[in-house]
């Protein structure tokens, strides 16, 4: 099932990350890492906590599928997907991409998710939140690509971000990851607890800090659309 919303988004200035799109819209090395950071920064702030969230790397073979599905400007799910059991989120601004924005609104879906009951509030969308924080996930690639048109949707000009994981979330079966002590149960292959996440590296890592999700933000006029996954909830 494909959900879409209309909404109007919120910027705080402090935190704002801004990647500009001109003719063509792509990645910079720094957007990578600045996506790659904000996820993990994410995934460590789950309430309840996690025993077992893994630290989430760039993945280029991931990047480059994103790549090839952002300038087929298609406002549904890639069906490619599936079979080769990779999640997927979307989101579309007809405003320069705001990085920083898009993950925080993804992450705020966590407030229509009820964690014990495994379920999303009625008419709400959780899906691209339960992809974001699935505990098995370990691999992130995104894409960015400006629209002259896009299919499924009556707006011009617009910035479509594509983002690919690996394993994808499963949530109409399981909870995205298991209430615990944090890093209480990081597997022998990444026994390593780094703010919260399990994972080789146990050096520090100089992570983006995001907003706090209870932030209040100024509403202005940015028409934004988001859009998740068959495996999304309902």
């Amino acid at each position: 099932m494909l959900w879409g919303t209309a909404l109007l988004t919120g910027l705080v200035g402090l935190y704002v990350i801004v990647t500009q799109c001109p003719a063509t819209c792509q990645l910079s090395q720094e957007d990578t890492e600045t996506l790659m950071e904000l996820h993990n920064s994410y995934r460590g702030q789950v309430v309840p906590s996690a025993t077992y969230m893994r630290k989430v790397k760039w993945d280029e073979k991931l990047k480059i599928l994103a790549e090839g599905y952002a300038v087929k400007c298609m406002w549904e799910p890639n069906p490619d997907l599936e079979l080769l059991n990779m999640g997927e989120n979307l989101f579309v601004s007809n405003e320069p991409l705001d990085l920083n924005m898009t993950m925080e609104k993804w992450f705020l879906e966590h407030l229509d998710y009820d964690y014990n009951n495994n379920s999303c509030q009625e008419d709400r969308m959780c899906g691209h939140y339960t992809q974001m924080v699935w505990a098995d996930s370990h691999s992130v690639g995104c894409a960015a690509h400006r629209c002259d048109t896009i299919e499924g949707l009556s707006f011009e000009k617009v910035n479509f971000l594509v983002c690919n994981y690996y394993p994808k979330d499963k949530f109409k079966d399981e909870k995205p990851y298991e209430e615990g002590e944090w890093c209480s149960k990081c597997p022998d292959n990444v026994p390593q607890c780094d703010q919260n996440l399990c994972g080789k590296n146990s050096a520090p890592i100089n992570h983006t800090t995001p907003p706090p999700p209870s932030s209040l933000h100024l509403i202005h006029s940015t028409l934004s659309l988001l859009c998740q996954t068959s495996s999304s909830p309902t």
